[in-house]
């Protein structure tokens, strides 16, 4: 399925990215947020205008079982792989899952920019691809990874957007 998730935010896009991409800002986001269990930079580097990173995401558990089977909460559990381009303002991402029997199953890859609004602030676009290889089950399972996904990004946006207030606040 093609997904396109929206959040605005109320400041400039190139505050939203730099302070997005700031080494270290995905532990420091984490305890503001509801929906992620752990987070943790396995990897950050900047180079030329374009800052790659690797970062490690267990949410909060949305699916306890699947019929009798338990589901494992780290089965939820992945690797975010993105590049970002400062000048364009634009990422690119895949993220892994960890356990390879669900990285075998399930792909999603995608991009993310923002662009400013005229009144002031700016809107975060992430869009991309999400395909669980599953029969019959895979387009369900993608809905509600769908979902899942967009309540972790509204979550995301909310902390974000209060460490910037925040920052804004003991630079004034």
């Amino acid at each position: 399925m093609k997904y396109r998730i929206e959040n605005e935010f109320p400041c400039s896009g190139d505050e939203v990215m730099r302070t997005m991409f700031m080494e270290g800002i995905t532990e420091k986001l984490l305890p503001d947020m509801n929906s992620v269990r752990e987070a943790e930079t396995l990897e950050w580097k900047e180079k030329n205008g374009v800052i790659q990173r690797r970062v490690r995401y267990l949410p909060v558990p949305a699916i306890k079982s699947v019929g009798p089977k338990k589901v494992d909460p780290r089965w939820m559990e992945w690797i975010e792989e993105s590049q970002l381009d400062l000048r364009s303002r634009v990422v690119t991402y895949v993220n892994v899952p960890t356990t390879p029997g669900v990285a075998r199953l399930l792909k999603n890859s995608g991009r993310m920019s923002v662009r400013d609004k005229p009144q002031g602030g700016c809107i975060r676009e992430v869009a991309g691809e999400l395909k669980v290889k599953v029969l019959l089950l895979g387009v369900v399972a993608e809905r509600v990874i769908y979902s899942y996904a967009q309540e972790i990004l509204r979550d995301e946006a909310r902390a974000l957007a209060g460490f910037i207030r925040a920052s804004e606040g003991q630079s004034a």
